[in-house]
């Protein structure tokens, strides 16, 4: 006998050392430091990362209000053109309609807020004009009208400087207008739109301190206070971003402070006209870098303070994480044994709660534990048998049938015991149960084949008996009808009763027969067979007959395999089978038969004949396969024993299942062979 403590679930806690606890803790404080100071250097690069995306949105905006400034400007110099061009076509037609005088244009241009209007002839000579235009500049002016003036362009759009614009229209017989407007507003429009005035506003916000746009050459718009910078000329780092036109970001000094710069190109439609410089202070990075180390240091500090406290109860918990693992390792060992056991095993508290479902309960009752875990047990396996056990009756091999899922019947034996506490009350029901269906259906089979070899043995001995009598019978009866001659009247009733006698002599020895191949079966000659082509030919036979009786043929089988058995005698047992379910059907309207087949899991096949007949009373169920036993008026009793005697020989077993009103089910288990 083992010592206690000495076996598999056996536990030794181990004793703790306050050394071991003590350098625990200061690894766990070195850990946890370690990893402070990476958060704290992983929160200042999230936060300059921050910084970053902060700075490229302003200089995204930036660009994106230049751009607009741009596009507006050239929508206002679209629409001062349209209105310059309308002015002059309308003078160009007044003029083929009336003269044209310095005083008329003068007014046309006063009312229209037009700066000036000159009027030429074909010749580029000056016809009249709203203020005094000297030679050198009309001179200028008919190089610049020429297309016009030469007939190749009907209009021209001048810029002559930021202030000023002009077009120039050709008018019906030669000549041209020209009408010249201000431009002070696209001026104001880049003053006070321009990225120049956005970079001096973002320049002044808190946390900026410098904001400039830069190229090469220089200083192109800056931020207030900011007079001279670092040029691009000599840095590599911003001549690396100029070229390659890619933002970037680094720690740089300026005026004795350490920023934050992120340099980003400047492109406005598409086009890099410089670098984008935008230094940030640092000071909001080193105030919260300040709050993390003061974090870091009161975690320390409470960590030795928990430390200091926590060292008792790391101790307990040692002892009750060793017990929990006993724990777990009992309940895992009690869990495999449940699993593996062969019988079922149902555990319920004192109302009938499922607390524990075994795999073979599940397969027999159906459902896995998780599904009817906190359940009734009423619910899942509605039986008396139940009830009793839940009553407090403690049973022991209570025999019970349980019809499964699929419609068979099981041989249970059900045993039940109580649980209680230290206080005498109940807590646990445990039912046991095991399936003995396989049993008794071998034992049943056994006395079937003790019962067909004793009334085998006792049907030769009569049938050799019979047979010699059997023999002079039919021998005199030849002779009577050879050598006697009756009289003529008597002649008909004579050659009838001698037939009559022919024939039962016949009938008999047929029975004598069967009964002498019932107690010597010939020997098995197997053979690899497919058995849906098996099954398919017994169909076949059957079918016509079916048919004229009005019943359905109903197959189930296919890629069944090869089985080693007698073709012949399987055949045979079929057809006693399926001949049986037509007669039982003979005096009914309608019904159907079913063959069916399917493979098992231990290497054996299922062959099931189906008949939705009157079914066989209960009572009669334990005899069909007695020698001489039937229910047929013209029967001689010995198919089923022939069947039962042709599945025993294959090894196999042969059951039936049958209530009254609701058919019957013949199976046939055969192993499949090598």
């Amino acid at each position: 006998m083992a010592e206690p403590g000495s076996g598999p679930l056996a536990v030794r806690p181990a004793a703790l050392r306050p050394g071991y606890l003590a350098a625990l803790f200061a690894v766990l404080a070195l850990v946890l430091g370690a990893f402070a100071f990476y958060g704290l250097h992983q929160a200042r690069q999230s936060t300059l990362q921050s910084m970053e995306r902060g700075a490229r949105s302003l200089a995204e905006a930036v660009v994106r209000a230049e751009e607009n400034v741009l596009r507006a400007e050239l929508d206002m110099e679209a629409l001062v053109g349209e209105r310059l061009l309308d002015n002059a076509r309308m003078i160009a037609e007044l003029a083929g309609t009336r003269a044209l005088s310095d005083t008329l244009i003068e007014r046309l241009a006063d009312e229209q807020d037009l700066d000036q209007v000159d009027v030429l002839d074909a010749e580029g000579r000056l016809r009249a004009s709203s203020h005094l235009l000297d030679e050198a500049e009309l001179e200028n002016w008919r190089e610049g009208l020429q297309p016009l003036l030469a007939g190749t362009e009907q209009a021209l759009f001048f810029e002559l400087d930021q202030r000023l614009f002009a077009v120039a229209a050709s008018m019906r017989g030669g000549g041209v207008v020209i009408v010249r407007a201000s431009g002070e507003r696209l001026l104001e429009l880049r003053i006070r739109s321009g990225a120049g005035r956005l970079i001096q506003e973002v320049g002044s916000n808190k946390g900026v301190v410098y904001m400039v746009l830069q190229d090469s050459l220089g200083l192109l718009a800056a931020s207030q206070d900011v007079v001279v910078i670092d040029p691009i000329v000599g840095d590599g780092f911003l001549q690396s971003a100029l070229l390659l036109g890619k933002a970037d970001s680094r720690l740089v000094d300026f005026e004795d402070e350490q920023v934050f710069e992120v340099v980003i190109p400047f492109a406005p439609q598409g086009e890099t006209l410089g670098l984008l410089r935008i230094g940030l202070s640092l000071d909001e990075l080193r105030a919260q870098e300040r709050r993390g180390q003061l974090h870091v240091g009161l975690l320390l500090l409470l960590l030795l303070v928990l430390g200091a406290v926590g060292a008792g109860a790391v101790t307990v918990r040692q002892n009750l994480a060793l017990l929990g693992e006993a724990y777990a390792r009992i309940q895992t060992y009690s869990s495999r044994i449940l699993t593996q056991m062969a019988d079922a095993v149902i555990a319920t508290d004192p109302n009938g709660v499922i607390e524990v479902f075994n795999q073979a309960a599940g397969r027999w009752l159906g459902g896995d534990s998780h599904q009817v875990q906190g359940r009734q047990l009423q619910e899942v396996w509605p039986h008396e048998i139940v009830n009793r056990a839940l009553r407090g009756e403690e049973l022991a091999g209570v025999s019970c049938l349980y019809k499964d899922a699929e419609g068979g019947e099981r041989n249970l034996s059900v045993s039940s015991s109580l649980v209680s506490n230290a206080n005498g009350e109940v807590e646990t029901i445990v039912l046991v149960i095991q399936d003995l269906s396989e049993k008794v259906a071998m034992e049943a089979n056994l006395r079937r084949q003790d019962r067909l070899a004793s009334m085998g043995a006792l049907a030769a001995g009569v049938a050799h008996e019979v047979r010699n009598p059997l023999n002079a019978i039919s021998v005199i009866v030849q002779r009577l009808r050879r050598e006697f001659v009756p009289a003529a009247a008597e002649a008909d009733e004579f050659g009838q009763l001698t037939g009559v006698v022919s024939d039962e002599v016949k009938r008999v020895n047929r029975i004598v027969e069967q009964f002498l191949e019932l107690a010597r079966p010939p020997a098995l000659a197997k053979g690899r067979w497919d058995l849906a082509e098996l099954l398919e030919r017994a169909a076949q036979t059957v079918e016509p007959r079916a048919q004229v009786a009005g019943l359905r043929l109903q197959r189930d089988f296919s890629d069944l395999g090869d089985v080693a058995v007698d073709a012949d005698q399987l055949q045979q047992a079929l057809l006693n089978l399926l001949g049986n379910a037509i007669d039982a059907l003979a005096t009914s309207a309608e019904g159907h038969i079913g063959l069916a087949s399917r493979l098992l899991a231990d290497d054996c096949v299922e062959i099931t004949v189906v008949d939705s007949g009157p079914g066989i009373p209960t009572a009669q169920l334990e005899r069909i396969f007695d020698l001489y036993f039937t229910t047929k008026a013209e029967g001689a009793g010995l198919g089923l024993s022939l069947v039962h005697r042709i599945v025993s020989e294959h090894g196999g077993r042969i059951e039936v299942q049958s209530a009254l009103g609701e058919g019957t089910r013949f199976t046939i288990i055969l192993p499949r062979g090598s």
